[in-house]
């Protein structure tokens, strides 16, 4: 604890005007260090205003927002249209690549069937020959001495 005159002391030198004037000077160049050092130590520099501005805050926002897996309207409308154009794109791929199909088929399915036509004639035609031979084979041989 203070003593009297210590306290009597103290009064006299907080109630001194010298005192009251380089206290109030000690206490700024204290604060004004002070912001100073922080803004050293937080990157901020003293060119540049102490709050960013509402473009740097929106670019700082969309950021924190893409973390969680959000995008902005403007870039979801255009990957919407994109996927949409894409989709169209490949519908119309599609359709060309079945009409391909389809006029390879009519122009060369014809001269596959007449081809499997002729190969299945011409079996039949040999099959009747082989049959022919046979029995003209057959008519030509003697009959058994059983018969």
């Amino acid at each position: 604890m203070l003593t009297e005159q210590q306290m009597r002391m103290m009064m006299e030198m907080l109630s001194n005007p010298v005192y009251q004037q380089g206290m109030a000077e000690f206490y700024k160049v204290a604060q004004n260090q002070g912001v100073e050092a922080a803004k050293k130590f937080w990157g901020m520099s003293s060119d540049k205003p102490d709050f960013p501005t509402a473009e740097k805050m929106m670019e700082q926002m969309s950021g924190f927002y893409q973390n969680f897996g959000f995008v902005p309207q403007s870039r979801y409308d255009e990957q919407v249209k994109e996927n949409l154009n894409l989709k169209n794109e490949n519908q119309a791929l599609r359709d060309a690549l079945r009409d391909l199909q389809q006029r390879y088929m009519s122009e060369h399915g014809a001269k596959a069937q007449q081809a499997w036509q002729d190969i299945v004639s011409k079996q039949l035609d040999m099959s009747r020959e082989v049959t022919k031979s046979f029995f003209d084979v057959l008519k030509q041989t003697p009959p058994g001495k059983g018969e």
